[in-house]
């Protein structure tokens, strides 16, 4: 009730009718989580009742199991409420990958979420006092050695009903809470407890949606011919990740209210696209997006999957070649993430984060930098970088718990949300950034481009939806006007922007880029966006969309866009849903079976033609 609660403009959309039915659902699923979570006190009362002697022991057993381990899965589902709007998901097992980063902010944690902190405090008391009281009235009794077998007897196989969550053929996971009533209730449905114990985020199995690699090629979209000889264009490029840069931030005829006027103003300057998204949710999943254009369509990050070895191509390594100088700067603690491994795994030399700043004194008390002073750091060492350069910039300040420097405090104008007062500053921070920048020689022979790292808090009920919660700003800037300006309505995504750098730039590495994406230089190419949501894949593709549910036998969904997307009018009359769906079931074959042979490279653009 609390999640629901807390969480209850994640659910507006759906009647209550069917809101009233997932909680009677998520009982089968909390039934299943408590049975495996006290299955082992359960196998070793099975041995130790049979001792008399025991009897005490096993009353001091079962009070300090049932203490430690099912007050603890309470505090877990409790606390789990606070990363849920971040994921649109119940945490798993990758959650255990982010140990290090959770350890180093601890302290700064239980502030700014005292109120948790507290809460889980007194949940252990309160059980601590329950248990006690109970175990003062319940008596110690001898059972006959009959009706003790018989116990026992039932209780195994109750617990094993339970686990397997029915009498169905196969036990219940976490996709079995997306079937019914509703896939956009499935968090409701499950708890956490259940997902950490029975969720499988290691290893893919492969899917076979097409008997050969030739009819997974006829289900791609034509790929443009490219003209190798052309000229390299030696220009610098910079990658802007913004964090939590929602479309929604921006003004009509976007969002509701402007709150980014700085990056609202740039983005007509430059090519626009409003119909952004981001292909996850989380920040450690747009890195390998933006610069190797990976999808995120599996429950954990690449760089924390066991496929992180395979053969990937970045961007760092794909430009290294053509005497390119590369570094990536992110304001947080150094290995937050593992931001810092990543981008060296994808090519970058140099990592500048909060162990290279040199002024302490700008450390916002929790993640890292303010974005201000640590946008103009990454001025002055690009300014220090051998001509050409890539450089990635990640922002962090606006991000809970939506801290602002002490001289903005009470001057910038507070909004609907505590987000949108940090979202201000970092607008203003990225004004600076390219007034500071425009003042370089190197400014006018740079591609840059700025776009969001995934969405955040909705106060907009517009973007409160699946395909809403992905929706950011993809803009491509260049000062000296080698690219047409305009706001285009092509759908764009986080996986095109390698394709784009290397069309630009005119590089003969198309081989290396994975087929996910396209570059958005070409005006006249197949435009998709490729998600994974609500336990499914879903395809976005002229002002249309294709569901394809992970769970066997699932229903595929087909609809248009939500009214927050702007719409292709000149192209929706030639949508065909079927090659559609026939294409995202290749998408995923390729990524699926490609990541577990290490194959994605085959179907790379050069490849297919």
């Amino acid at each position: 009730m609390y999640f629901f609660a807390t969480n209850a403009s994640y659910f507006a959309a759906e009647p209550l009718g069917n809101i009233l039915l997932a909680f009677f659902h998520g009982v089968r699923f909390d039934l299943s989580a408590m049975a495996f979570l006290n299955a082992p006190l359960l196998l070793v009362l099975f041995v130790s009742l049979w001792f008399r002697v025991l009897a005490k022991v096993n009353m001091n057993l079962v009070f300090l199991y049932l203490f430690v381990v099912n007050t603890s899965a309470i505090v877990i589902n409790f606390v789990d409420t606070i990363y849920f709007p971040y994921t649109d998901r119940r945490s798993g097992m990758e959650v255990f990958s982010m140990t290090n980063d959770v350890v180093s902010q601890l302290p700064e944690l239980v502030v700014v979420y005292w109120g948790y902190a507290v809460a889980s405090v007194l949940i252990f008391a309160a059980y601590f006092w329950l248990l006690l009281q109970v175990k003062k009235r319940v008596p110690l009794v001898q059972l006959n050695q009959i009706f003790l077998f018989f116990l026992c007897f039932s209780l195994c196989l109750i617990f094993i009903l339970a686990i397997r969550g029915g009498f169905q053929s196969k036990p219940i996971r976490s996709l079995n809470a997306y079937s019914y009533p509703s896939s956009r209730l499935g968090a409701l449905v499950l708890n956490t407890p259940f997902t950490l114990l029975k969720e499988d985020a290691d290893h893919l199995k492969k899917v076979a949606y097409f008997a050969t690699d030739e009819d997974v090629r006829k289900s791609l979209r034509a790929e443009k011919r490219h003209n190798n000889e052309s000229e390299i264009k030696k220009h610098n490029v910079v990658i802007l990740m913004l964090e939590s840069f929602g479309l929604e931030y921006f003004g009509p005829p976007y969002g509701l209210k402007s709150y980014v006027p700085f990056l609202q103003e740039l983005s007509e300057k430059g090519r626009f696209f409003p119909n952004g998204v981001a292909n996850g949710r989380r920040s450690i999943e747009a890195v390998p997006s933006v610069l190797a254009g990976i999808p995120s369509l599996m429950p954990e990050a690449f760089m924390r999957s066991p496929y992180q070895s395979n053969t990937i191509h970045g961007l760092g390594q794909i430009v290294k070649p053509y005497g390119y100088s590369t570094a990536f700067f992110h304001g947080a603690k150094n290995g937050s993430m593992y931001f810092d491994d990543t981008t060296y795994r994808f090519g970058f030399d140099h990592y500048f984060g909060l162990n290279e700043y040199p002024n302490p004194l700008h450390f916002d008390g929790q993640w890292g930098i303010f974005d201000e002073p640590f946008l103009q750091f990454s001025i002055h060492e690009m300014d220090k970088m051998p001509k050409p350069f890539m450089a990635g910039i990640f922002t962090i300040s606006s991000h809970p718990p939506y801290t602002l420097p002490e001289q903005y405090m009470g001057k910038i104008e507070e909004g609907s949300i505590p987000m949108h007062r940090v979202i201000q500053y970092s607008d203003m921070a990225l004004q600076r950034f390219f007034d500071e920048a425009s003042k370089k020689d190197w400014y006018k022979d740079t591609l840059f481009i700025i776009t969001a790292d995934h969405t955040s808090d909705n106060f907009d009920p517009a973007f409160a939806t699946p395909l809403g919660r992905h929706q950011i700003p993809i803009i491509l800037y260049q000062p000296n006007h080698q690219l047409s300006p305009g706001v285009v309505t092509d759908m764009a995504q986080q996986i095109d922007i390698p394709a784009t750098i290397v069309d630009y730039l005119n590089l003969p590495e198309r081989d290396k880029i994975l087929p996910f994406g396209r570059s958005l230089l070409e005006d006249d190419a197949q435009s998709d966006a490729l998600i994974k949501a609500e336990d499914a894949y879903w395809l976005m593709s002229q002002g249309k969309y294709v569901k394809l549910p992970m769970i066997k036998g699932g229903v595929i969904e087909t609809g248009s866009l939500p009214g927050t997307f702007m719409q292709p009018t000149d192209k929706e009359a030639r949508v065909d849903l079927d090659k559609l769906e026939q294409r995202l079931k290749a998408y995923v074959q390729i990524y699926t079976n490609g990541l577990i042979d290490n194959s994605l490279y085959n179907f790379s653009s050069n490849k297919t033609q």
